[in-house]
């Protein structure tokens, strides 16, 4: 396992503030790995008895701790190593794209719970995470490199180095044997073989062109793997399926739906003709909402009210009423929603009250 920063046991506070109920801490010496540093996330842990929440220069924690002290460092190590696995794993998935399709990285970004890759090509995915996971199966050997940037400028880097490493003094190298060899300032593991799986779990077009992933790995892979299983058995358990029959069903489902649905549908319009013929003027019936959407559409000739059952939703039939007089009435009421005429839709309790008010002029 590789990191960027000592193990410190112990510091003093050089600075402790409250901000907007926040508490916020400076460390003589900060062995707490940074948010967004090298594109992943940071380092948790304690301060004493306080929790860390976020690092950056300042390290936001839980609770109070007093400036001048000295304090007990904790840092959690499991994190650590899952952020390892998390970012050599972006190191193969990246090296294998880019051999075998010639697509480059040109972004990363790793979350709590997954991490995305922008490539400026495009690739297959099943094929990308085949490659990756031979990789990681080789038990390839990840080793530190430390070098001056002239040194580093001879060596076939993936990526050429950035002008902020060229400045920095020494390049970190992180070498996975023969496979891949880039600059970078993050959390490495031992060997390919502690990362354990990769899984690719989708992936979309974005802005600029690029191809972006989203992936897990490690112990993030397993509880992908776990979360997915547990959501199957029962979706197959509900349609007393096997997993394997669950997609015949779940179409065969969508199918029966879909055409249940279109019978209800005409129904409900030859329901809504039924009624049309029964309606007198100024009346409030309460309808299903499928019902009084064709009903609205079928009479439009004479002043009524439907109210959607179960909802505040009212559809008025206003013909030959002005529409600001009907607007500046909801107004008046208090009541939200509107329309150009003949039909008006608003929100509200008792229809009867707006309906009365449009009756009397």
């Amino acid at each position: 396992m590789y990191f960027t920063r000592s193990e410190i046991k112990s510091t003093k506070i050089k600075r402790y503030f409250q901000k907007d109920g926040r508490h916020f801490v400076e460390l003589e010496e900060n062995p707490f790995y940074e948010d967004g540093a090298g594109g992943q996330i940071g380092d948790r842990g304690f301060i004493d008895s306080a929790r860390v929440l976020y690092v950056s220069d300042l390290i936001e924690v839980d609770g109070p701790l007093n400036a001048g002290s000295t304090v007990e460092i904790k840092i959690d190590s499991e994190r650590r190593k899952e952020i390892a696995r998390q970012h050599t794993a972006q190191h193969i998935i990246s090296a294998v794209i880019e051999k075998h399709y010639g697509a480059k990285t040109v972004g990363f970004h790793m979350g709590e719970e997954d991490t995305t890759i922008d490539l400026d090509g495009t690739f297959n995915i099943e094929e990308t995470e085949n490659f990756s996971n031979d990789i990681v199966l080789s038990n390839l050997k990840v080793e530190e490199i430390i070098l001056t940037p002239e040194e580093a400028s001879k060596y076939e880097l993936r990526k050429d180095l950035s002008e902020k490493a060229i400045k920095s003094g020494n390049v970190r190298l992180i070498k996975i044997e023969d496979f891949d060899l880039n600059a970078c300032g993050g959390f490495h593991v031992g060997s390919t073989s502690e990362i354990g799986i990769i899984k690719i779990t989708h992936s979309e077009r974005v802005k600029g062109g690029l191809t972006r992933i989203w992936f897990v790995a490690g112990k993030r892979a397993l509880k992908d793997y776990q979360m997915k299983s547990q959501v199957l058995y029962e979706s197959a358990k509900i349609f007393d399926a096997s997993w394997m029959d669950l997609k015949a069903r779940i179409q065969k489902s969508l199918d029966d739906l879909k055409e249940k649905n279109a019978t209800l549908k005409k129904m409900a319009e030859k329901l809504a003709n039924y009624i049309s013929k029964e309606i007198h003027p100024f009346e409030i019936l309460e309808l299903d909402e499928s019902v009084a959407s064709f009903l609205t559409r079928i009479r439009q000739d004479i002043p009524y009210a439907v109210k959607i059952s179960g909802t505040n939703n009212v559809s008025f039939s206003l013909p030959n009423y002005d529409r600001s007089k009907v607007m500046d009435t909801a107004k008046i009421l208090g009541i939200k929603g509107g329309g150009n005429g003949p039909i008006y839709r608003f929100a509200t309790e008792n229809p009867a009250i707006f309906m009365e008010k449009i009756r009397e002029g």
